[in-house]
């Protein structure tokens, strides 16, 4: 029986850096069948019919990080769904430039994996241990890994070389943020006959989407934004609680009291004016 390991992303960075272990994987311990996914719109569309199933049946996980991807949504939606199916010893974080002290809430509780052959090695060691019949001897899995070790190493670090990160260039403006708000607003909930359905995946995008207006306010320091956000904070509260999914109401939750300071300034404000 193959064991499935689950393969976590979020960024374009770690998309492809997640691609290149999954596509190496099999090459070494070929009773190995990994599950990634190649876009975030396929982890939003596919939810309910596809990526839930798949962290619900998987024997392993690995979640990726990169910088840039340490407190994004989906990363923490999905390794907080691992952590439910599996035993901490089975997942694990596998960290492309980040170090451990880096490492923040729930993804300080697995097992981390630095890319470097050592560390890795033991990844796969302990990946080669669910195989079961299949499993290699070790003597065999030292010589395969050593063998297929220099193209993994090599392709790691090519895309590491290319990636020009674009996160400093890219701008985006208050209206641009809250116009994907009011469209994943609408994605988020659909009307049924028997009550509502939301979409895990869009009420992560929604949460992340509604921090970010907050920080730009912050930031720049926008009256008129600060308003229309202020007076979207008990629909938008309202909305994350009627979800089926706690954790992400919880997410959220904290993602608010981080900012809090933001909203006590701004209402003391308000309130002088009135």
């Amino acid at each position: 029986m193959a064991t499935k390991v689950f393969i976590s992303w979020s960024g374009d960075l770690s998309n492809k850096l997640a691609d290149a272990v999954r596509q190496w994987l099999p090459g070494v311990l070929q009773f190995v069948k990994p599950y990634f996914t190649p876009s975030d719109i396929e982890k939003g569309a596919k939810w309910a019919s596809n990526i839930a199933g798949e962290l619900e049946s998987s024997d392993i996980g690995i979640i990726c990080l990169t910088k840039e991807n340490l407190d994004k949504p989906w990363i923490l939606f999905e390794s907080g769904a691992l952590s439910k199916n599996l035993d901490n010893s089975r997942v694990c974080t596998l960290l492309f430039g980040v170090d451990t002290t880096d490492l923040k809430g729930p993804l300080t509780t697995f097992q981390t994996t630095k890319f470097e052959k050592s560390d890795f090695k033991k990844l796969v060691k302990s990946i080669n241990n669910t195989g079961g019949e299949q499993k290699l001897e070790e003597s065999v899995l030292d010589q395969v890994f050593d063998m297929w070790w220099g193209k993994l190493e090599t392709s790691i670090n090519e895309i590491l070389k290319n990636h020009r990160s674009t996160e400093q260039s890219e701008h985006r403006s208050e209206r641009d943020i809250l116009e994907e708000i009011l469209e994943l607003s609408r994605l988020g909930v659909k009307t049924r006959s028997r009550g509502y359905e939301f979409s895990p995946g869009v009420l992560m995008d929604l949460a992340e989407s509604m921090m970010e207006l907050e920080r730009i306010i912050e930031m720049e320091g926008s009256k008129k934004a600060y308003s229309m956000l202020r007076r979207m904070r008990k629909p938008m509260d309202y909305l994350f609680r009627r979800s089926d999914y706690p954790e992400i109401w919880e997410k959220y939750r904290m993602m608010r009291n981080e900012s809090r300071h933001l909203f006590m300034n701004k209402d003391s404000d308000e309130d002088e004016k009135s």
